[in-house]
């Protein structure tokens, strides 16, 4: 048991160290728009496969995060970090699957979109792995955080799984500056409402630069 919330509470830490490197970013609005990947996050210690930002066309931004070794379906029952939880531990009624260990509810799930078996989008919307990623922001995003609001999906596809943390923040672009508000308290220099950042796009290549950090990210095609 321990072995397994230690597994799904480290996706919240694994958001926190990506919005600490990574949600600073844009050129001008319609070459920034898409889905960017960052380079270095599947090797830090966060048991994440990898993770990125998403930009719309709208002004709103979203951070995604690949936690298919952290979390997906087999046909015997839920990968939790290696660990399989038997089908037994997995109820549906109607669109709602939830997954209870022991008595504790770990995941709370909507299901948006059917796929084969298990596999599909769903909204996250209570147990240990929400409760953990909501402590994690609202301690990362400090008074702007408001969990109302927030929304999150994971996509399970076989043994592929990706976590969305959808229009985590809105962003807007001035000549080489970004300026993120919302969920801002990530950036260097931000005082949880809003932060800025220098960016440059040269190709499929994202450069993003605050005040203590560069990081650079790779368009997904």
């Amino acid at each position: 048991m321990k072995k397994i919330i230690t597994s799904v509470t480290v996706c919240s830490l694994a958001v926190c160290a990506l919005a600490s490197c990574g949600s600073s970013a844009k050129k001008s609005a319609d070459k920034i728009v898409g889905k960017w990947a960052m380079s270095d996050l599947s090797n830090t210690d966060q048991s994440v496969d990898g993770g990125g930002i998403i930009f719309t066309d709208g002004g709103k931004g979203s951070v995604y995060l690949d936690t298919s070794s952290l979390l997906h379906f087999e046909s015997e029952g839920l990968n939790v970090g290696g660990t399989v939880l038997a089908k037994d531990y997995i109820k549906e009624e109607g669109k709602t699957l939830t997954v209870d260990v022991m008595g504790q509810e770990m995941i709370g799930l909507t299901k948006l979109e059917s796929g084969e078996g298990y596999d599909g989008k769903y909204s996250l919307d209570s147990g240990i792995l929400y409760d953990s990623i909501v402590h994690g922001m609202e301690k990362q995003g400090d008074s702007s955080f408001d969990k109302s609001n927030l929304d999150i999906t994971i996509d399970f596809d076989g043994s592929k799984s990706e976590v969305v943390f959808n229009n985590l923040f809105t962003y807007e672009t001035k000549g080489k500056k970004l300026t993120v508000s919302g969920f801002s308290g990530f950036l260097s220099g931000g005082d949880g409402k809003e932060a800025t950042a220098e960016f440059k796009v040269d190709g499929d290549t994202l450069e993003l630069k605050d005040s203590k950090s560069t990081e650079t990210l790779t368009r997904v095609k």
